[in-house]
């Protein structure tokens, strides 16, 4: 999960419009993980939601 939001990170950030950052998976090959990987949980992707949510300026949602 880490790799890739620092790949999508990078590629919002404008890396991507230079042609200059290569795709993902030539960085981190998919298949060596996906034999050692779990699906992500409802609980994970809302950690990263939140965070790329959070990163990019949004609220946090209000409690109560």
């Amino acid at each position: 999960m880490r790799n890739r939001t620092a790949w999508n990170t990078a590629a919002l950030v404008g890396a991507a419009m230079a042609g200059k950052l290569p795709r993902y998976d030539e960085f981190f090959p998919v298949e060596a993980e996906a034999e050692r990987t779990t699906p992500q949980t409802a609980e994970q992707l809302e950690v990263a939601l939140r965070a790329l949510a959070a990163s990019w300026g949004a609220l946090p949602p209000a409690v109560g």
